[in-house]
């Protein structure tokens, strides 16, 4: 009988949405270390884990439109427009850091609040809402730098080419960041409202939950972590740069899709999309270490997002004639 109960818990284990990325990503990594067994160090893993953070922050808050059912591609260039934000403050006005990144939050907050609105309130479907402030947001981070970086130092500056634990400090917020949201998402009342949101939005209002206000706080929430990604990027740069953010909103989609958040909504893990950001980053450097182009680092990062899509769309479909 306890075998069976082991058998039957290895067997959910196994299909569970985590373990579903976390098999392929240890395929890949057995697969380039036989080629390359240089692959597997912790030389290369360490360099591999501070190239994630920041794609994995705006990861993590994309998930949140995404889980109701919605989608928001403005969240990269709303990561440069926090961090220019920032650093223009500090540079040209004499602000103090912490005043800064405040103002840069808020201005994050407040896209997110544009894109909620958009969406949402006025009923503009949801990528053409967040195409729009895509473009006016990232042509606005130009209005700020007018032709030249903004560098800044400071003892923040300086604080995040420290390593704590072999790793750089935005590493270690970015799995704070994590461990806060898996908790909201996975033992909490709000994560089952918010998932339920994108199961069944109709199903969801009889039962009480109020629909619009869950869509807005997921937009709300995917432009304050899209803020803090610019900004830590930013601070670990040492100087705003425009075109901070460029082309991290796909990326991040790539990571919450291939991690198994359902693009029809109503499911994700944080710790799948975790798994799905490495999985990416993973494969682009064995891409690299096997000496291919680095070209196909956009190809492979495709095939992985349209894998999953289509691996989530199987299973979707196997749930119906339940």
């Amino acid at each position: 009988m306890a075998k069976k109960n082991q058998d039957s818990t290895l067997h959910r284990l196994l299909r569970t949405d985590e373990m579903s990325v976390f098999i392929p990503l240890l395929i890949i990594m057995a697969i380039t270390t036989i080629f390359r067994p240089d692959f597997l160090t912790v030389k290369n893993f360490s360099a591999i884990f501070t190239q994630i953070p920041f794609i994995a922050i705006v990861a993590l808050g994309v998930s949140f439109p995404l889980m109701t059912g919605n989608i928001d591609i403005s969240t990269g260039r709303v990561a440069g427009f926090a961090g220019i934000i920032m650093a223009s403050l500090c540079y040209e006005h004499g602000w103090s850091i912490f005043p800064a990144m405040m103002i840069g939050l808020i201005c994050g907050v407040a896209v997110g609040t544009v894109n909620g609105i958009l969406v949402v309130h006025v009923g503009v479907p949801a990528f053409v809402g967040t195409m729009g402030t895509l473009y006016m947001v990232g042509g606005a981070r130009y209005l700020f730098i007018h032709g030249y970086q903004l560098n800044f130092s400071n003892s923040w500056v300086d604080f995040f080419d420290k390593r704590i634990g072999g790793m750089l400090p935005y590493f270690w917020i970015m799995i704070l960041l994590y461990v806060i949201v898996f908790i909201l998402i996975k033992f909490t009342l709000w994560g089952r409202r918010i998932r339920a949101v994108g199961d069944n939005a109709e199903v969801a209002a009889l039962a009480g939950i109020n629909v619009k206000r869950m869509k807005m706080i997921a937009y709300i929430l995917s432009g304050f972590f899209s803020a803090i990604s610019g900004i830590l990027f930013t601070l670990d740069l040492g100087y705003g740069l425009p075109e901070t953010g460029d082309g991290w909103e796909f990326r991040a989609i790539a990571g919450c899709v291939v991690g198994g958040v359902s693009l029809l909504g109503g499911k994700g893990s944080p710790l799948g999309i975790l798994i799905g950001v490495t999985l990416i980053q993973v494969a682009e450097s064995a891409i690299i270490f096997l000496g291919a182009p680095a070209t196909m680092q956009i190809a492979i990062r495709g095939a992985l997002m349209a894998g999953a899509v289509l691996f989530d769309i199987f299973r979707q479909k196997r749930k119906v004639p339940a």
